[in-house]
């Protein structure tokens, strides 16, 4: 029996090494992975908005409101999908009255980028989401 515990002992000082390293340690508990169903759910954007968009067939829609709890600004969207471009409508019903359509292309469940817009005073350009909102606005592309 003594002649196993150097060898436990270097085991359990390597395994102690690859911890403090950040090598990786097997798969992520489950409670740090998460799923998305589509579009579907709670975004944010650069303007400092949340945006709660649906996503149904290829309908999609929103309503959005300012980071000041809707303050500033609320507004609506309505488009559809084709493929990982969306377009439509959108118009405000609190802030500056603004309206026009957008053009916007989804990287994929968890980010999108607005391509091409006509009217004036919509802000965002880019959205995100991540598990439990800690994802953080990603690069620009």
């Amino acid at each position: 029996m003594s002649t196993n515990i150097p060898k436990i002992l270097s085991l359990a000082a390597l395994t102690a090494l690859a911890t403090l390293s950040g090598a990786p340690q097997g798969p992520a508990p489950a409670a740090a992975q998460c799923s998305f169903n589509g579009l579907n759910g709670d975004w944010r954007a650069n303007d400092g908005g949340t945006y709660r968009i649906h996503e149904q067939g290829n309908r999609v829609w929103w309503i959005a409101m300012s980071g000041d709890g809707g303050r500033s600004w609320q507004h609506k969207f309505q488009g559809t999908r084709s493929g990982d471009i969306i377009t439509g409508r959108w118009a405000d019903f609190r802030g500056p009255m603004g309206k026009g359509t957008l053009t916007i292309k989804v990287r994929d469940v968890m980010a999108m980028r607005r391509i091409g817009n006509t009217g004036s005073g919509f802000g965002g350009v880019r959205w995100w989401r991540g598990c439990n909102d800690t994802a953080g606005e990603p690069g620009r592309d």
